[in-house]
Order: C-alpha cells, then sequence, then structure tokens
C-alpha cells in the first residue's frame, strides 16, 4: 500500500515537473490582433483608399466647372499682301442650370477681310449668355455626373466598412481556429505528462510485484496513443498558427516573421460568468437593414441609377438653346445708337431633335431595367442577411446551452475518474477501467474547446451579418 501511494505521488510530481518546463512564450491578444489586422493588413490599407478615390473622382466632376479660357490666332500673308489676321480671345463660366456666362474680345484685320468679320480697330468686346431652353435645362451630362460622384463619395464609406467586415470575419475565425488548436495542444500535452508518469509508476510497481504486468503494457498502450494524439495537435496548431500569420503584417507593409512562441490568450477562463447579452432578433433585423454596408451600397447604387434616369428623361427633350451676346468697343457697353438690348447685340436660337427619338427612349428602358435588376437585388441580398443572422443568433443560444451542459458533464467525468482511481489504489478496479475514465474527461475537455471556440466564431458571424463586426 505505501509502495502505491509512493507511486501515486511519483506521477503527481512527475506530471508537474513536466508541464512546468515548457517554453516561454508571447500572448497575442484578441484586441491586438483585431487592431494590428485593421490597422496593418493589405485588404485593411486597399479599404482606406475607397473614400480617397472617392475624393478624386467628385473631383474630377467638379472640374467641369472649370472656367476655360480661350485664344486662337490666325493670320494669312499671300503674294506680298495680308488677307487677314483674326485674334480672337474669350473666357467661358458654366454655371450649375446649363446656363453658360462668356466674354471675349475680338481683333481682326486685313486687306481681304470678309465685310462680316470686320470690327472697330480697336477691337469688339462682347458679354454674352447661352440658356438651354429644352435639353439640359434641369439636367445635363455634367450635373448627372457630379451628383453621381457625390453619391459614390457616400458608398464609398460602406464599401469600405464592407471590405474591413469580410476580412475581420476571416481573421476572427482564423483567431479561434488557432485558439482551440492550442487549448488542444495544451491538453493533450497534460494527458501526455500524466501518461508518461503513470506508465514508470506501473512499471516499477510492476517490478515490486503490487501490479501485474499486464498494467505496464495497458499504461504504454495509453502513453503511445497520447503521444500519438499529441503529434496530430502539434501539426494542427502549426498550421493554424500560419494561418494566422496571413494577418499578421508590419507597418512597412512586410508580413511578419513566423513566430512559433506566439500563444492566444485564454478565450474565456470562466465561460459561462461572461456571458455575451444577446439582444432581440427583431432589433437585430431592423438593425441589419437599417445600417448594413451591404444594404446601404445597394441604396446607393439606386441612387446612381435614379440620377441616369432622370438624365435619360432629359435626353428625350429637343435641344433649344438660346445665344445672346452684347457688343461693345473697348467694353464701355454703351451706344450712341439706343438701349444696349435694341442694338449693338448679336442674338439666336439653336434647335434640333431626332424624329423618332428610338435611341433615347431605349436608353431610359434600358435604366429602367437596371433600376428593377437592382431592386431584385437588393430584396435577395437582405432576405440572405436575415436568414443568416436569425440562424447564427438560434445557434448561439444552443451554443450557450450546450457549453453549460458539457461544463455539468466535465465536472461529473472528473468525479467518476477519482472514484475509479481511488477503487484502483484500494485493488478493486484495473487500470484500463482508469484509462477509460480519464478518456472520457479529455475528450469533454476537448468538446468544450471546441463549444467555446464554435461560440465566438458564431458571434462574429452574427455581427458580420449585422455588419457591425468592425466597430
Amino acid at each position: 500500500m505505501l509502495r502505491i501511494v509512493f507511486c501515486s505521488a511519483l506521477i503527481l510530481l512527475s506530471a508537474n515537473f513536466l508541464l512546468a518546463n515548457g517554453d516561454s512564450t508571447h500572448v497575442l491578444s484578441i484586441k491586438e490582433f483585431v487592431e494590428v489586422v485593421k490597422k496593418f493588413h493589405p485588404v485593411a490599407k486597399q479599404s482606406n483608399l475607397l473614400p480617397q478615390q472617392a475624393r478624386e473622382e467628385l473631383n474630377i466632376a467638379r472640374g467641369g466647372w472649370d472656367p476655360l479660357i480661350y485664344s486662337d490666332y490666325n493670320r494669312k500673308n499671300y503674294d506680298g499682301a495680308n488677307y487677314y489676321s483674326y485674334f480672337e480671345n474669350s473666357i467661358k463660366i458654366p454655371t450649375w442650370y446649363g446656363i453658360e456666362v462668356k466674354a471675349g474680345y475680338d481683333i481682326a484685320y486685313g486687306q481681304k477681310l470678309n465685310s462680316e468679320s470686320k470690327v472697330p480697330n480697336d477691337g469688339l468686346g462682347y458679354l454674352g449668355i447661352s440658356v438651354p431652353l429644352g435639353k439640359n435645362l434641369f439636367l445635363d451630362k455634367q450635373r448627372a455626373a457630379l451628383k453621381q460622384a457625390q453619391i459614390f463619395r457616400e458608398a464609398s464609406e460602406q464599401q469600405r466598412m464592407l471590405m474591413l467586415n469580410d476580412l475581420l470575419l476571416d481573421a476572427l475565425e482564423t483567431y479561434y481556429e488557432w485558439s482551440y488548436a492550442n487549448n488542444e495542444l495544451s491538453l493533450y500535452k497534460n494527458a501526455l505528462a500524466l501518461s508518461t508518469a503513470r506508465f514508470y509508476a506501473t512499471k516499477k510497481l510492476a517490478e515490486f510485484g503490487d501490479r501485474p504486468s499486464i498494467d505496464t503494457i495497458e499504461a504504454l498502450t495509453q502513453l503511445q496513443s497520447r503521444q500519438f494524439q499529441l503529434n496530430e495537435a502539434q501539426i494542427n496548431f502549426i498550421k493554424k498558427s500560419l494561418a494566422l500569420h496571413n494577418f499578421l503584417w508590419l507597418e512597412n507593409d512586410s508580413p511578419l516573421p513566423f513566430d512559433s512562441m506566439l500563444v492566444p490568450e485564454p478565450l474565456n477562463s470562466e465561460f459561462l460568468l461572461q456571458k455575451i447579452e444577446l439582444q432581440k432578433m427583431e432589433e437585430l433585423e431592423i438593425r441589419l437593414r437599417q445600417t448594413h454596408p451591404a444594404i446601404l451600397t445597394y441604396n446607393f447604387k439606386l441612387k446612381q441609377l435614379d440620377v441616369e434616369r432622370r438624365l435619360k428623361i432629359e435626353n428625350l427633350k429637343p435641344v433649344l438653346n438660346a445665344n445672346y451676346n452684347l457688343l461693345s468697343e473697348r467694353f464701355n457697353f454703351q451706344s450712341n445708337s439706343g438701349p444696349i438690348f435694341s442694338n449693338n447685340y448679336k442674338f439666336g436660337f439653336n434647335f434640333y431633335m431626332p424624329l423618332t427619338i428610338m435611341q433615347g427612349r431605349a436608353e431610359l428602358k434600358l435604366t429602367r431595367l437596371k433600376i428593377a435588376d437592382t431592386r431584385y437585388q437588393l430584396n435577395l441580398k437582405t432576405q440572405e442577411l436575415v436568414n443568416k443572422s436569425k440562424s447564427y443568433f438560434n445557434e448561439l443560444v444552443i451554443l450557450q446551452s450546450q457549453t453549460k451542459l458539457y461544463e455539468q458533464s466535465i465536472d461529473n467525468f472528473k468525479k467518476l475518474l477519482e472514484g475509479e482511481e481511488q477503487r484502483f489504489r484500494n485493488g478493486e478496479s484495473s487500470l484500463f477501467l482508469v484509462n477509460v475514465r480519464e478518456t472520457k474527461l479529455l475528450e469533454s475537455q476537448i468538446k468544450l474547446r471546441e463549444l467555446q471556440s464554435k461560440y465566438f466564431k458564431t458571434e462574429a458571424e452574427l455581427k458580420w451579418a449585422v455588419g457591425n463586426i468592425s466597430q
């Protein structure tokens, strides 16, 4: 009996010694991991380019209202005669409603100058305006491009959030799988340490004659099984560590070198004491419809298509432009011949339109079809996200109860193992039954870690479905 007590103590001391001789590790918390991904991952940096691109697109559209300065000089000299010299200078200033204000100064002289092109010796200035009275009065291509660029600037932030949402889901799932692999590895290391100590203790007892030799084989078989399981767990942990390092980048856009000593923080040492407060599904669905980046992106696309639709309707109208220019020598715009609106001016209209408007009608119908298609896509995407969020929500609720159930099962398996070990010490049981109880306990502990990892993955998937995982 004293030998059995001695060997039992040897098992505990040997196991503690083996577990205490682990290498130093570096802990990577989930908060630190997410911050690194959001700051340095290439996809995160790509997402940050979208608002910048949208701003430049808006500047390009605004460039359509830049004032335009124009100069043109033409001279013809032939056989010693100056046929003509034309020097035209003008500035055009477009305004929001398609109205164009312009001013200019023309100089023309020569022996063969066309009589219509003659101007006073000091040149002729003009101040004019061009007004669309038909097509382009309410909307033109330039104003439509600006409105769409403004919408794109708002949509770019949602597209950035969408990219970040997908990236963080992949990152968090990888982290939780890595965390589970680390927990599994730790459990198997512990199991191997106990099996190793039990084997040597059983071997010593067999040498003393206190245990049958068959127990030594039983202990060795358990030891070899634990070694095999540990090897597989080590391979799995390395694979998950390499997968995790795909998300770890440095500030200089280079990947973080592989760190074999990197380990995750414990997901939750007291899992059920730190429950996630689950909101009602109706609240999640309302938030999803109002704030999800994918849904908002479709809404912005519909706004852009609505601008395009209005432009196509405008294109069905005939072109009718009125032009009026005040003429004056030296820009004094004063005339001795009468009021400026009755003398010294140039006025005109231009009008045209296709007879069948076939192209315009087809373009308008095509835009309406695009709007209908986008609405179908929006409805489908919304329903998919709502159903996914409901699925993840229900899975999360079930996982909470399953986790509680397995924690209770682990307590029961521990009691059964302790009872079996007591019977073994009393000579009423066998090492085989002790190993069976220990295996059941180990399996339940691994299953609990798997459930915890799955719980956090499902929580991340629920946040992704609602669209706020990056917040």
